[in-house]
């Protein structure tokens, strides 16, 4: 339990920065440009995260796998051979997916939107270094990246060269900080030594064993950018900008899943494979109870503060706060549910998370298509809502099907009261 809360504390306190940079980014563009133009600049980063994710073809996940076997084996040429391969595809993947992102979004991005040709290379390339770094056991260089030092960069930027109301050059200061970020966790993980590189990659199959990886690093994506894409194609940018305000903030909560699952996953891998499914149950649930205790805090606090919390932004951002309190509320219940993601792919059930994404995403497309003309960003943040608690529904009964396990907060408060935390 030592190492396991070693890595949560970790895990934590890059999220928590990340998300505190994130939020003075959002507060400083909203503040500045207001709620069109911010709008316009979430909406060019947005198109630019959807095509990174899809280019990079789910290698970021199989290298997390491929990258920790060829180091157990000690087989360093292999492993390099093997990060060239990925390297390659998602540089390739990226580079054709923002082509077509330009293309079809040119109508509605004029003059900003050939920077996601820059972009989004930058995101598929990092995350498949997140996947290196945490193959190696590196999980802070994993996440600091694009969690931290892309925003910190923008934001040294924005504060030295300023945007002066321009949308163009807030994007352009940001597609730099991508750059940048890409750099150096590039120079931070490769150094030069004198090893031959004589193994390849074994590239029979790769691509295939990464599909699962690839259709939930897609689902996911699109779960947080689906809605702006279609509020870009069906409401106005301001509307882009205030659902953006309380998405960013309600996703708080979710560092408190990110920072139990990271430091869980290789535990549940291993007890797995040796089919201890009455400890794998036991763990489950008391990381339920954790995050449930956790959740239901910021979730009270977002209930009670949503006025004050937009407002921060600025007094056209208070109308955001109705779609802060339902994602907070559907966030909340997500992270009570328990480490389902983590624990279904660690037992090898990566297509069931999948096919719970997907039941998902066809439930916020729908109510997006619904709600999103009428009620604009409310409607986009219900839809969103709807979207999240079917996902969680989804994998609970994958997770007791496929696992036999049954994980709630109820029960790990039971284990607790009679076994405590051993």
């Amino acid at each position: 339990m030592g190492q396991i809360a070693y890595g949560s504390l970790a895990t934590l306190a890059v999220r928590l920065v990340g998300l505190g940079l994130g939020f003075l980014q959002t507060l400083i563009l909203a503040r500045l440009l207001g709620p069109e133009n911010y709008g316009q600049i979430v909406a060019v980063v947005s198109v630019a995260t959807l095509a990174g994710w899809i280019g990079v073809l789910g290698l970021n996940g199989l290298t997390v796998r491929e990258v920790a076997r060829l180091r157990l084996r000690d087989d360093g040429s292999a492993e390099k051979a093997f990060i060239r391969f990925a390297v390659l595809v998602a540089l390739a993947g990226a580079l054709v997916t923002a082509s077509v992102a330009t293309y079809f979004a040119h109508g509605s991005l004029q003059g900003t939107v050939l920077w996601v040709i820059l972009i989004a290379p930058a995101i598929a390339l990092m995350l498949v270094l997140r996947g290196v770094a945490a193959g190696r056991n590196r999980f802070i260089l994993s996440m600091a990246p694009l969690d931290v030092l892309r925003p910190a960069f923008f934001l040294v930027a924005i504060s030295l060269l300023g945007v002066a109301g321009s949308v163009e050059r807030a994007i352009a200061l940001n597609a730099g900080a991508f750059v940048l970020s890409l750099t150096i966790v590039t120079v931070l993980l490769f150094r030069p030594n004198k090893t031959k590189d004589e193994a390849t990659a074994r590239r029979a199959g790769l691509l295939r064993e990464a599909l699962p990886f690839f259709l939930s690093g897609v689902f996911f994506s699109l779960q947080s950018e689906m809605m702006v894409l279609m509020l870009t194609a069906m409401s106005t940018p301001d509307q882009i900008g205030i659902f953006q305000v309380a998405f960013r903030l309600s996703t708080l909560l979710l560092v408190v899943r990110q920072a139990i699952d990271v430091p869980l996953s290789p535990r549940f891998a291993t007890l797995w494979e040796k089919r201890d499914t009455v400890e794998l149950e036991r763990l489950a649930c008391l990381s339920a109870v954790i995050s449930t205790a956790a959740a239901l805090v910021i979730w009270a606090m977002f209930f009670l503060l949503a006025g004050p919390l937009t407002g921060l932004f600025g007094n056209e951002f208070r109308a955001a706060q109705n779609s802060l309190v339902i994602l907070a509320t559907a966030q909340a219940a997500f992270v009570a549910a328990g480490p389902l993601p983590a624990l279904l792919n660690m037992a090898d059930r990566a297509g069931a998370v999948t096919w719970a994404m997907a039941a998902a995403q066809v439930v916020q497309f729908g109510l997006g298509l619904a709600l999103i003309p009428s009620l604009g960003s409310f409607g986009a943040a219900i839809a969103m809502s709807a979207a999240i608690l079917a996902w969680a529904v989804g994998m609970w009964f994958a997770a007791y099907r496929y696992l036999g396990v049954r994980v709630s907060p109820l029960r790990g408060l039971a284990i607790y009261l009679k076994r405590g935390f051993r």
